[in-house]
């Protein structure tokens, strides 16, 4: 028995009686997924009598079936009950009852009959008092639970489709044109197609096989119920319809751009460079200077094409000034 079994059976408790407010479970791996629970077991209407607890879920101890009351429940209907019918061999597989010696017990009959024999079995066990001793103080199952609808008990109810859904994690994912990959599969849905932005959060199942995917933002709220994105045959109609929906995302993204104002880039990158200070550069704290007159050098740039009058007057003027620096250095 797999994790998924389990589930099935523990919804259609649920749909039966409403939701627990507690579990006290086996250590198998096929209930692991009473931890998916327990938020949703804080949300019940206590009944029953017990110690408030931070966890719902209690795990039993292994090895130890005398401290599990559903034990001893399954050997009061074996012993008392199941024993009584045609066709039953006994809990012992390596030991079967036999009718006769070397002659196995014949068989009940069909499932379909099994079924109403054990429901038969059941109700007389809740319809039979217990005893004085037992939790119940002597009272029926169907009794104690009568008492409790008297003070005012009423279930939590909680669909199957929805036990089903609490046994999920929370996934993220990459939206690609309007789709994800959840499973070596494509999954979309209008809302998806319309959906902008890179990531979206996926609830997916831990243990069945999904035939569609609840999806959140950020926020944790609801987007929309995918679908796997199937691929139809050129002359299906249902792909003409899908390429119809698919244009959904391309409209939402030029709806987006029309909302969004328009930005001259280049004039604020230009403004923004206008807007920042100058970097003014501190005094020198020093002169270097090859002239032992403590003249500054210079480098004249050659001007435009002169008259010979001036170019003699230029050449004066530096003969004038090699001389006059000969003769100081000379002395």
């Amino acid at each position: 028995m797999q994790n998924r079994d389990v589930i099935e059976v523990f919804a259609a408790m649920i749909e039966a009686w409403g939701m627990p407010q507690s579990l006290y479970v086996d250590n198998g791996k096929e209930f692991g997924f009473a931890a998916f629970l327990d938020d949703a077991m804080q949300l019940t209407v206590p009944g029953f009598h017990g110690p408030p607890r931070s966890t719902h879920v209690i795990n039993a101890l292994p090895y130890n079936a005398s401290a599990k009351p559903i034990e001893r429940l399954f050997g009061d209907l074996e012993t008392r009950y199941f024993s009584t019918a045609r066709g039953h061999i006994g809990g012992n597989r390596m030991s079967k009852k036999q009718e006769a010696i070397g002659r196995t017990v014949a068989p009940f009959g069909a499932f379909e009959d099994v079924v109403p024999a054990i429901e038969g079995f059941v109700r007389t066990y809740n319809h039979t008092a217990q005893g004085k001793k037992s939790a119940l103080k002597g009272l029926s199952p169907e009794a104690t639970f009568r008492k409790h609808l008297e003070a005012g008990w009423a279930p939590t109810a909680m669909r199957r489709d929805e036990v089903r859904a609490a046994c999920a994690r929370t996934e993220e994912r990459s939206v690609i044109q309007g789709a994800i990959s959840v499973g070596g599969r494509h999954w979309t849905c209008p809302e998806l197609q319309a959906y902008q932005s890179e990531k979206i959060w996926v609830r997916v199942p831990a243990y069945h096989t999904p035939a569609e995917l609840l999806l959140l933002d950020r926020y944790g709220e609801r987007v929309g119920i995918a679908f796997p994105d199937v691929e139809f045959h050129p002359l299906d109609k249902r792909g003409a319809k899908a390429s119809a929906e698919a244009k959904v995302h391309r409209q939402a993204v030029r709806d987006l751009d029309r909302s969004a104002p328009d930005i001259d880039v280049a004039a604020r990158l230009i403004a923004r460079g206008e807007a920042q200070p100058d970097a003014v550069p501190n005094e020198p704290v020093g002169i270097v200077s090859y002239d032992p007159a403590k003249r500054p050098a210079r480098i004249v740039m050659p001007k435009g094409a002169s008259t010979s009058e001036e170019y003699r007057r230029e050449q004066d003027d530096r003969i004038a000034v090699q001389m006059d620096l000969a003769k100081r250095i000379v002395g």
